[in-house]
This record gives C-alpha cells, structure tokens and sequence, in this order.
C-alpha cells in the first residue's frame, strides 16, 4: 500500500540553498523523435515524476541515469550549451558554469516521517483534479529556477540523481 501523499507549498519554503548542475545531458526536439505534429498530444512521457502529455516544441532530455524529461529550447539553452551532436543525433548539452539552482532537502521536518510528498510544477503528471503533480519522498530535493520571478518553475530530483549531477554550493 502506498503511504500517503503530503502537499508542499513550495512558495513556503524559506530555507533554499544554492546548488548547480555538474554533469552534462542529452536532447533531442520533440519532432524528431515524433513527425507528426498532430499526435503529439496523443502520447505521454514517462518520467520519474509520472507520466505527463508530450509538449508542442519541446526538447526530450535524458539525463544521467537515463532518466526522461521534456523542457522547452529557450529553457534548456538558458541553463546548457550544445557541445556536441553524438552517432544518434542527440545534442550533448554541458551545464553552463553560470547557471544556478535553488534547492532544499526534504526532510521529515518539511513533509513528515511516515509520508511521501508532492508539489505542483509547471509541468509533471495529472493527478485528481490537480495538474502538474511531481512527486517525491523524504531524502529527495526540491529544485526552483532563480530566475524565474514568480519562484512557479520547481521540480524534484531524486536523492541519488540530486548527490550524482549536482554540487551545493551555499
């Protein structure tokens, strides 16, 4: 039985500290992998996270450990340079030196002991009645873009993800 599911808001959390990306990852647009512009929405990516409806124009990332993602080319070009284009296609994408996250561990302080938790993002799966749902358990990091004023653009990583292609900084 799965234990039940925490909300956090994440606008709450008033303990971030700074952490960047260290290792690179692999992208390729939407509508290489997928022709047809029609289906698209047709068809879902199965993340970490959950599963989520495929985005007109966005990048399919893969990630270290082989994990998937979407994220749209100004974003991910906001955040990697394209550094090489391997036998597959797929463009090698080198975190960009500048580039910083905020993050937080959740603990059980955050969530709680015996839980596991949730947040809304600007994307992840459907769940109920709620859209966006990303979610995670104690152990795990909670992300957010620093550039992004209204702090709506968070995410989480896996614990082991998190300790193998990041370095906390402050």
């Amino acid at each position: 039985m799965d234990k039940p599911r925490k909300k956090i808001e994440t606008k709450e959390i008033k303990d971030w500290r700074v952490a960047s990306k260290t290792k690179p990852i692999k992208a390729k647009p939407l509508i290489s992998v997928l022709v047809d512009k029609k289906v698209t929405n047709q068809f879902l990516l199965s993340t970490i996270e959950g599963k989520e409806v495929l985005g007109d124009g966005s990048l399919i990332c893969i990630g270290e450990a082989g994990d998937a993602w979407q994220q749209m080319p100004n974003k991910l070009l906001a955040k990697y340079t394209v550094t090489a284009i391997d036998g597959e296609g797929w463009m090698v994408c080198e975190p960009r030196p500048d580039n910083a996250v905020d993050v937080i561990e959740v603990t059980p302080a955050l969530c709680g002991s015996d839980v596991d938790f949730y947040i809304i993002g600007q994307w992840g799966a459907t769940i109920g009645d709620e859209k966006n749902v990303q979610t995670g358990v104690v152990g795990d990091f909670i992300c957010r873009n620093r550039t992004d004023n209204d702090n709506d653009d968070v995410w989480i990583v896996h614990r082991k993800l998190f300790l193998n292609t990041y370095n906390i900084k402050s």
